[in-house]
């Protein structure tokens, strides 16, 4: 099961990085720099909400498999956050 987590994540996480990529083509500088200063921000979000996930299961076999888990259903949310809020 984990291996198919930390797969869903490596796709969702492709799939930002293209939206990331297009959206650096289509928002002006200064909109690209506060995306940018957000996206650093989620970053931390994300990482620090799936290692609090992961916790509930600390010690046990399933915490590196929430913790993937929670970071893939999370960036997954972000595509479509970003996809609704900026692109044209």
């Amino acid at each position: 099961m984990e291996e198919q987590e930390e797969e869903r994540y490596k796709n969702w996480d492709k799939a930002l990085n293209e939206i990331y990529g297009v959206l650096k083509e289509q928002l002006s500088p200064e909109q690209m720099d506060q995306l940018t200063e957000e996206q650093r921000n989620w970053v931390e979000f994300r990482d620090e909400a799936a290692k609090e996930a992961s916790l509930e299961y600390e010690g046990g076999s399933t915490e590196s498999l929430e913790y993937v888990a929670t970071q893939a259903s999370l960036t997954k949310e972000r595509c479509y956050e970003l996809v609704a809020n900026y692109m044209k």
